[in-house]
């Protein structure tokens, strides 16, 4: 005992104090010296010890460190350490998450540069490659969060693509199916011609654009040009998709126009003039062209009327066969060549600066175009209605309490959530298509896709005939959100889950 007594006198005195603070020699190396002795484990506290858990938010593989990380990090920091000077067994589980889009651009980027891209290399190689830019470059959120201090049982870190998260997530996504809460069909979604892949409304940003406001005539069936209903738009090219045009039922300048037919220009298309009170009678002409198929306003009053609802986009944001002449253009070029079309048809009457907020990809940048589609979505109304319960029945509080009104706002008024990605970095969707009886089906695998399937196998005549094609589909993160790849070949049923 003196002996260590006199080693530490003969340390503290060979090395000066140094004149002030060095925190980037002293940090790391407390932080070091913490985790090597196990202070950040719950098993510190001994085996009676009452636990106290955090999983950490997982921030993006590919991030860097910005003010919301240091901003949780912070507060959950001070949690823990507080918990575990308590004498509890304070568990902070860290982990990234896999970010399927950002990742994904990531590689693609990199593959762009070498002269190539995922198409041409394939799904299987582009994983490759995908786990070797993560291994490479995906490290380094973790060891920003360190130089914070982060008191996390780094053992125990966590990925979203692990095998206990993946099974978590086909575990979540078979529930919510046998709970009727998840289902495939065609619905308005947001799409991003850049990244090819249906993106959820949170990974949209609203930005203010100075635009042009377009005023036409729509020509009425049996009419001169000059005599049809005046209308305006930012978006010629929509013109291509109209199904109806609508007024205010109660305006007296359009309700002689109402029941009758007008011609989509340059397609001659023949569509109704109907009533709606959606129509604001202040804003432009007071009259609408309602193009259900790319507009999120136009596919509620196309509903409720019950119009046809036609697309008129590619997956790239080039006109289809819908648009006529204009196939095969891309969409800003589309808009001048229609608009330049209009104006020596003498349809056109006007244009003018008009600001607005537009919709852009949050990762890509680009313009979003809203699209009818066939994805995966959540029913979110019997979701919403429990978590709103819980803060109206005081099982939940909301600190400030005037951001209750934010959240109610938001829940109240929510729509089902998209949740599939057209993306090859992530997760499948668990889910198959039976050839034989035409339907999708949840399962935690093909062995358990289809109630026919499984008594014709016990009764045993057809089984080899029998079988499933999977649909693979990328999976963003523990909340589901996921989005439909390219389908996979006819499969055989497996006992081993292959293909999930």
């Amino acid at each position: 005992m003196e002996k260590e007594e006199d080693t530490m006198r003969e340390t503290t005195t060979a090395k000066e104090m140094p004149k002030t603070f060095d925190f980037e020699e002293a940090e790391p190396r407390l932080y070091q010296w913490w985790e090597t002795r196990g202070f950040f484990k719950p098993e510190i506290a001994g085996p009676d010890a009452e636990p106290f858990v955090i999983s950490i938010p997982p921030p993006n593989v590919t991030g860097a460190l910005h003010q919301g990380h240091a901003m949780f990090v912070t507060l959950e920091d001070l949690m823990i350490r507080y918990e575990r000077m308590r004498g509890r067994a304070a568990l902070w589980v860290p982990g990234t998450d896999h970010a399927g889009i950002a990742t994904q651009l990531q590689v693609e980027n990199m593959l762009r540069a070498e002269g190539t891209s995922r198409e041409r290399i394939g799904r299987e190689e582009f994983l490759r490659r995908t786990w070797e830019w993560k291994a490479k470059y995906g490290g380094q959120i973790t060891q920003q969060l360190r130089r914070l201090g982060a008191s996390c049982d780094w053992d125990r870190e966590r990925f979203t693509l692990d095998d206990g998260l993946s099974r978590a997530v086909r575990e979540a996504f078979v529930r919510l199916w046998d709970e009727g809460l998840i289902y495939r069909g065609p619905r308005l979604i947001n799409w991003s011609p850049g990244l090819q892949t249906a993106v959820s409304d949170l990974e949209v940003e609203r930005v203010e654009e100075t635009a042009t406001l377009y005023y036409f005539y729509y020509p009425v069936e049996g009419a001169p040009v000059q005599e049809g209903i005046p209308v305006a738009t930012t978006r010629p090219e929509t013109i291509l998709g109209d199904t109806a045009v609508a007024v205010h039922p109660e305006d007296e300048r359009y309700r002689a126009y109402i029941g009758k037919t007008c011609l989509v220009p340059m397609l001659n298309r023949r569509i109704p003039v109907i009533a709606d009170e959606y129509v604001d009678r202040e804003f432009g002409t007071g009259a609408l062209k309602i193009t259900p198929g790319h507009d999120p306003a136009d596919y509620e009053i196309g509903e409720r009327h019950g119009l046809e609802v036609v697309n008129i986009l590619n997956r790239d944001a080039t006109l289809n066969e819908n648009a006529g002449p204009y196939a095969g253009m891309d969409r800003f070029a589309a808009r001048k060549k229609l608009w330049a079309d209009m104006e020596a048809a003498g349809m056109a009457i006007k244009t003018e600066p008009y600001t607005h907020i537009v919709p852009v990809a949050q990762r890509g940048g680009e313009l979003i175009e809203p699209m009818v589609s066939t994805q995966w979505f959540v029913k979110i109304a019997p979701l919403a209605e429990q978590a709103l319960e819980a803060v109206r029945d005081g099982h939940v509080r909301i600190v400030p309490e005037r951001f209750e009104k934010v959240y109610f706002n938001w829940l109240e008024n929510i729509k089902d959530w998209c949740i599939s990605r057209q993306l090859w970095w992530g997760h499948r969707i668990p889910a198959w298509h039976c050839a034989e009886r035409a339907h999708h089906r949840g399962a935690r695998g093909p062995d358990r896709v289809c109630d026919v399937r499984q008594r014709r196998d016990r009764a045993g005549p057809r089984r080899a005939r029998h079988v499933v094609q999977q649909r693979p589909v990328a999976v963003q993160h523990a909340r589901l959100a996921r989005r439909y790849a390219r389908p996979a070949p006819l499969l055989p049923h497996r006992r081993d889950g292959d293909g999930v």
